[in-house]
């Protein structure tokens, strides 16, 4: 072995272990990226326990206030195809009977209901009445939909509070 390949070798290991501070950021992205894998292996692998459950409605007796048309309607056609019980609300009884005739298009078996309910919801009175007739049709309420609304015109400091709590 000659002295220039003795000096070579010398300083190759001379470079080899004092220099290791300048892998030193390499080292720490590798180990980032270790536990960028890691953790979203870890959401992969819990994903099915923390994802949402999909509702079931299959005999479920669900309640749509403002239930004739709009939005309500709609609700009661999905709820409807998902095999739930219906208890349709409104003010509007032509109306209701015409969205119970359309909900009832949608059925997935010959024991769905859909149940009419025509009452004003805006008070109290009505909402117990409401209730107690659609428990004793179609039993016990898993779901209220609330879809039923009015409008109110005049200025917020102007109105009366009893007008504000309809």
């Amino acid at each position: 072995m000659s002295s220039k390949e003795g000096f070579s070798s010398a300083v190759t290991d001379w470079l080899f272990i004092n220099s290791w501070w300048i892998l030193l950021p390499f080292i720490m992205l590798l180990i980032v990226v270790a536990f960028i894998v890691a953790f979203v292996l870890l959401l992969y692998m819990i994903s099915p326990l923390i994802s949402p459950k999909p509702l079931k409605l299959n005999g479920a007796h669900v309640v749509v206030t403002g239930g004739s048309g709009g939005i309500g309607k709609c609700i009661a056609i999905e709820c409807y195809r998902q095999g739930a019980f219906i208890t349709l609300v409104a003010r509007d009884e032509d109306k209701l009977l015409k969205a119970k005739k359309e909900v009832e298009q949608f059925a997935v078996n010959d024991k769905q209901v859909v149940l009419c309910v025509s009452v004003d919801i805006s008070s109290d009175y009505t909402q117990d009445v409401l209730s107690l007739q659609a428990q004793e049709k179609l039993g016990p309420v898993d779901m209220l939909v609330n879809c039923a609304g009015t409008a109110v015109a005049g200025k917020f400091e102007e109105m009366e509070v009893e007008r504000f709590k309809q």
